[in-house]
């Protein structure tokens, strides 16, 4: 498939926006037949948690809002994450070799490798990892405090953390790669002891001074190498941005961030 675009970003973005832009191209993937590479970030700080996780149980909702925070609830799985100063990517595919010939495994894999490709690109010695105990994946413990198979990490530490989403038709799988990290922020928001994030994951500053538009640059590079394409740019209609706000306020809903 050659149909592959990809979508920048001017400004931050609003959380629920962002949430609300991964589902409608996944969405619209469904329909047109196409592949996304987006890049975006955060206009705040913002707690997302996987789509079945009981927020309750994995965040400190009254931590996040007297700190001006915000969280969603993603449509993919995973844990919970503090998105903050950091590089955020989705890909949404339905029918190429992320989708249609390989399982939730097998893709996540081959896009790992891609992720692998872009560090290596900026000077960073990365490896797949190989897990953790199976306990940690049914836990409340945040997605930075574990990796899981085929997850990237640097000298033992977890760098970027992903989840997908997918059906009979397409996938969508949006990762968090953090150039910095506020720990006492995430443990709080998360329920979690500062102590055990900060031996668990690291982040892009602390390992390479490249600076977020390079990487992007490398991103892009590694999945256009990949798939033998040359992304083109990504136009939203009218149309489109009518279906986006629909989206943005199911995320911003008290429903659908506490549905469980």
């Amino acid at each position: 498939m050659n149909n592959w675009y990809y979508i920048g970003e001017s400004i931050p973005g609003d959380p629920f926006l962002n949430m609300a832009i991964d589902e409608f191209l996944f969405l619209y993937s469904h329909r047109k037949k196409i592949g996304v590479l987006r890049t975006y970030s955060w206009e705040c700080p913002t707690f997302s948690i996987g789509v079945s996780q009981k927020i309750d149980k994995v965040l400190d909702v009254n931590f996040v809002k007297t700190s001006g925070f915000k969280y969603v609830r993603r449509i993919t799985g995973g844990k919970t994450v503090l998105h903050d100063n950091e590089i955020t990517y989705s890909i949404v595919s339905s029918e190429d070799m992320f989708f249609k010939e390989n399982d939730l495994y097998k893709s996540y894999e081959l896009i790992a490798g891609v992720l692998l490709e872009t560090l290596k690109l900026c000077g960073i010695d990365a490896y797949l990892s190989k897990g953790s105990p199976s306990h940690l994946s049914k836990s409340s413990n945040p997605c930075f405090s574990f990796p899981t198979p085929n997850e990237i990490e640097v000298d033992g530490k977890k760098i970027i953390g992903s989840a997908q989403k997918r059906d009979k038709f397409a996938l969508l799988q949006h990762g968090s790669i953090p150039f910095g990290m506020n720990y006492s922020n995430y443990s709080k928001g998360a329920r979690f002891k500062e102590s055990l994030l900060k031996k668990s994951m690291i982040t892009i500053s602390s390992v390479s001074d490249i600076s977020k538009v390079d990487f992007v640059k490398n991103l892009m590079n590694s999945f256009e190498n990949f798939l033998s394409v040359k992304f083109k740019k990504f136009e939203f209609k009218d149309s489109d941005i009518i279906e986006i706000e629909k989206l943005r306020k199911k995320y911003e809903s008290f429903d659908w961030n506490h549905i469980l």
